[in-house]
């Protein structure tokens, strides 16, 4: 007779982390603007902004590929920079 095995993946289960609420319910997509419209639950508009505003550039660029020797200029090279941006 077989004997009933657990699933392996079971021991690998653990619960869901905390999950984060978010002020809005649903979306909408204007078509028009292309930007989206987040309402809560009363259908009320809820206001995403957060205060978005210009942002500065804050990376610091790596390249490869240039070795810098000789008599004639490196090629470019292939950046790698990350823009990571702080608000204004």
């Amino acid at each position: 007779m077989p004997v009933a095995v657990k699933p392996w993946g079971l021991q690998r289960l653990a619960p869901y982390p905390n999950t984060v609420h978010y002020p809005f319910a649903r979306t909408e997509i204007d078509a028009e603007t292309q930007t989206t419209s987040y309402f809560d639950t009363a259908g009320q508009r809820v206001d995403m902004g957060g205060g978005h505003g210009t942002n500065q550039s804050t990376s610091s660029p790596t390249s490869t590929g240039a070795d810098g020797g000789g008599s004639q200029p490196p090629a470019p090279a292939d950046s790698d920079a990350l823009e990571d941006h702080v608000p204004d």
